[in-house]
């Protein structure tokens, strides 16, 4: 063990010694590091350090920003093209040259001709002076009704595409209403020029046409003007829309717009004058203007007027040889007969024999054999001897009403018979099929103005409309927005156009007719007959009504068409008109028309009439019909004659 007091100094200060040293050690350290700063990056070409280098990148970045927001960006000088591409040409290929050389004539002697002359193409006056030419309005419109056995197959466009055809669709019993007008392409075209359109842009391209149409109201007034949607009938084209570009504006579905353009161009006479559903029976289809191709007997929805009964016939001026002869037929101007021989039908020239009766027994004998063979080879299916036989029924003159009626209704079950044998030969017909090319209706007395029309498939039986339409054109300055005047009138790709003047009001071709025949014997009721449209043919019933009935009734009778055997079918058909009878008068005062003797003359005289006042169920109004006037109405006739064909 030590004694006290025996350690050094040096052992009594040892650990404060080196606690000094750490101390010494730890300040030189941070004066190297922070004061004399060994670790320098090169920045900007300085050598820099920590301390510098973030006060030099702040510097930096500080001025980058004002360099930035400083910085203008430089427009670039845009050649005039167009004008240097002139001067070129006009100044001939040697323009440019260096001014010493040789003097050149401006036209060049030609070694030779090679092909046609390139067209000029003709810019317009300048920029933002074009005005966009809105469609003109079409001419006073003309309208047609009918009714018909249509099968309606939707119309497909040339060069659009084509989906998988639809299963076949049945044939339909439709009323439908064309409507069209005469569309100046002469005049619209002198519009465009007119408002500073190039020459190769004023040619205006039909896209559509738009229908709107009144309807009768039970006041007598006119509805509201209300839009006729397209149907099957109507072509199917829509456009696509303008594309620009947000930051440029410039058109970025150009390709897209010229393809579709020249389709349109190809499209014009389907656009324009859309070809109507095949016809089965009933109205055929007409253009509704005159034209090639067109009616010349209607204008503005009017039917052409049947002549009045008694109207038209002359007193005959022939010489006394030259007059029919007493039952020869409508022989006339016959041979001379040897004397003693009888003359045909029966006639005897003087001082020759009496014919005997047996010519006429034989000329009727002769008929009922022709008939026989015609319905014979009708069922044995030898329709070229049945019409044979059939039509020299209708064109004997010795032949009875009831006979040719027998005749007429062979006639038409042999063309039927033919119409469908050529159907099944010729294969089902693929719905939605390309119509033929066929050429445009024009004006007959204007070239320039060719016709534009809609079908209406929508309008109701009965009912009693007036139209208008207005014609829809491509937009071609679409996309052009340096060109025009109104930079936003080349955003939109169609242009509508100004609506025509209405059409005459039309009644749409009904599926049913009734006429009053007179008053039942011994009742306050009277006769009505009513006539209903029926795949192609118009059928009868009789009924008898009276006050507070309802007009017609469904009912079994023929339908004019023959089974397997030969035999008439017969088949419930509706015939309810809907029509009430709100009062029958007896004896009513009414004006008749008849014929004044004269060619074309015609007076008014009074008769009494049993009269029945209705309500008509189809406009709501109440109207009157006469027997005295629907004993001579021309429709009653025709139908009449066609059901007696039939029965």
């Amino acid at each position: 063990m030590a004694k006290k007091g025996s350690l050094s100094f040096i052992e009594l200060h040892l650990e404060k010694g080196l606690l000094g040293l750490a101390v010494l050690a730890l300040a030189a350290s941070a004066t190297y590091f922070l004061i004399l700063e060994p670790n320098k990056a090169d920045f900007g070409g300085q050598a820099l350090g920590p301390r510098e280098l973030d006060e030099a990148i702040k510097r930096k970045a500080q001025e980058l920003q004002q360099a930035v927001e400083k910085a203008r960006p430089k427009v670039p000088e845009i050649p005039a093209y167009s004008r240097k591409l002139r001067d070129g040409f006009e100044g001939g290929i040697f323009a440019g040259l260096d001014a010493n050389a040789p003097t050149l004539p401006p036209v060049l002697k030609i070694a030779a001709r090679f092909g046609q002359p390139l067209p000029v193409l003709e810019g317009e006056k300048e920029l933002s002076s074009v005005v966009v030419a809105p469609p003109l309005p079409p001419g006073p419109p003309a309208v047609r009704t009918g009714i018909s056995l249509v099968r309606p197959e939707p119309l497909v466009l040339t060069g659009s595409a084509k989906p998988t055809p639809p299963p076949a669709p049945e044939p339909t019993e439709l009323s439908w209403v064309t409507v069209g007008a005469y569309f100046s392409l002469e005049a619209q075209q002198r519009e465009m020029i007119a408002a500073g359109y190039a020459a190769y842009r004023a040619k205006p391209s039909v896209l559509a046409v738009d229908v709107e149409r009144q309807e009768m109201l039970p006041d007598g007034e006119f509805s509201a003007w209300l839009g006729v949607q397209p149907g099957k009938a109507m072509p199917q084209f829509d456009p696509p829309a303008p594309v620009f570009d947000r930051k440029t504006g410039d058109l970025q579905n150009t390709k897209e717009l010229d393809e579709k353009l020249k389709q349109t161009a190809e499209l014009q006479t389907e656009l324009m004058q859309p070809p109507f559903f095949p016809v089965e029976a009933g109205d055929e289809w007409e253009p509704p203007l005159p034209g090639p191709g067109g009616r010349e007997d209607v204008e503005s929805g009017d039917e052409p007027k049947p002549e009045p009964p008694g109207e038209g016939k002359k007193p005959s001026k022939k010489p006394p040889g030259e007059e029919r002869l007493p039952g020869a037929g409508g022989r006339q101007n016959q041979p001379p007969t040897p004397p003693g021989q009888p003359r045909p039908g029966g006639f005897t020239p003087p001082g020759g024999a009496p014919t005997p009766a047996a010519p006429q027994q034989s000329a009727s004998a002769k008929i009922k054999e022709a008939l026989k063979e015609a319905r014979k080879a009708l069922k044995d299916k030898d329709y070229d001897t049945a019409e044979q036989k059939a039509r020299s029924v209708t064109q004997n003159s010795d032949a009875k009403t009831s006979d040719k009626k027998e005749a007429n209704r062979i006639l038409d079950e042999a063309k039927r018979a033919r119409d469908k044998l050529r159907k099944q030969k010729e294969g089902p017909r693929p719905p939605g099929h390309e119509r033929e090319k066929r050429d445009l209706v024009k004006n007959p007395d204007n070239d320039g103005e060719v016709a534009v029309w809609f079908h209406d498939e929508s309008a109701g039986p009965g009912k009693t409309y007036r139209y208008r339409l207005r014609v829809k054109l491509w937009n071609r300055y679409v996309g052009r927005r340096t060109a025009l005047r109104d930079p936003a009138q080349a955003e939109k790709i169609v242009l509508v156009g100004q609506w025509s003047a209405p059409s005459a009001p039309i009644t749409v071709a009904p599926k049913r007719h009734f006429f009053l025949r007179g008053p039942v014997f011994g009742e306050s009721a009277a006769n009505i007959e009513v006539y209903t449209w029926h795949r192609g043919r118009w059928l009868k019933e009789d009924y008898k009504v009276r006050v507070g009935d309802t007009i017609g009734a469904p009912a079994t009778v023929k339908t004019g068409e023959s089974d397997k055997d030969g035999k008439t079918k017969r088949e419930q058909i509706d015939f309810a008109t809907g029509a009430v009878v709100l009062d029958l008068r007896l004896d009513e005062p009414v004006q008749v028309r008849r014929a004044a003797g004269k060619e074309g003359e015609f007076k008014y005289t009074e008769a009494k009439s049993l009269v029945l006042v209705y309500l008509d169920p189809v406009d709501g109004q109440v109207k009157e019909r006469s027997a005295e006037l629907d004993k001579n109405d021309p429709q009653y006739k025709k139908l009449k004659d066609e059901w007696d064909a039939i029965k």
